[in-house]
């Protein structure tokens, strides 16, 4: 029986091959905008840090999550993380989170002035007292990197953990980057672009019975690895607490 999640996949694996073979991806530009991700990457000057998620490397284990809502929270809530795993398909992974935009929609949506950027790192701040929890710069978001805490009663956006962001640090992958230039960006989406050839082929072959998943036991061995120093971490968490 095949899977649904891979099976809903087919179609896109197969139309992504067709318009390779037929050269239609000719720069990073052409396939980003085949995607209908125009929102999603800015290829413009940009002249700071930012994250970039690489799915090249990237295999959702969500460890970038617990460690984000550990460090945030004090305890491992995924849904409380300022970093989002999405799963394209079984093979394409990647994760959405504050882009530090360098005209952030979400401060021009905010009608209460909750919302600022910081000049020198342009991470955004977000006023509690002035945040009445409206969602409108959910919506303006285009990473939908924002989300509503109804614990605090506001909303709450990455700030890179001071410099040293928690998430970057426990991915077993080394699939978060920071980047600096939208040429930097753009290489890393061409090189993507191949890898997700390789995959959507991959997903075909599986589908059809041509070739069979193989269990990496030692990206698995990782992930152990890694989630148990979290687990440690959130240990301490608790007796600090108590």
């Amino acid at each position: 029986m095949k899977r649904p999640l891979i099976c809903g996949t087919v179609l896109l694996a197969k139309r992504v091959i067709m318009i390779w073979r037929k050269g239609e991806f000719t720069s990073s530009e052409s396939f980003i905008t085949f995607l209908d991700a125009s929102q999603v990457l800015k290829l413009e000057n940009i002249a700071y840090r930012f994250f970039f998620v690489n799915p090249e490397k990237c295999i959702g284990c969500n460890l970038c999550e617990y460690a984000c809502s550990l460090e945030k929270e004090g305890e491992i809530i995924p849904l409380k993380s300022r970093i989002r795993v999405v799963r394209m398909n079984p093979f394409i992974s990647t994760a959405m989170v504050c882009k530090l935009c360098d005209d952030p929609p979400c401060v021009t949506a905010c009608p209460t002035d909750a919302l600022s950027q910081s000049q020198e790192k342009r991470i955004i701040r977000v006023d509690e007292e002035r945040c009445d929890g409206c969602g409108w710069c959910i919506e303006a978001c285009p990473y939908g990197a924002i989300r509503y805490d109804g614990d605090v009663g506001a909303v709450v956006i990455c700030d890179l953990c001071n410099g040293k962001p928690e998430c970057k640090e426990i991915c077993p992958m080394e699939s978060i980057e920071f980047l600096v230039s939208n040429k930097e960006m753009e290489k890393k989406w061409v090189s993507a672009l191949k890898f997700w050839i390789d995959a959507a082929r991959k997903i075909i072959n599986i589908t059809e019975g041509k070739e069979t998943e193989v269990f990496d036991e030692s990206v698995a061995n990782k992930i152990e690895e890694k989630l148990s120093l979290l687990l440690e971490k959130q240990k301490l968490h608790r007796v600090k607490k108590n």
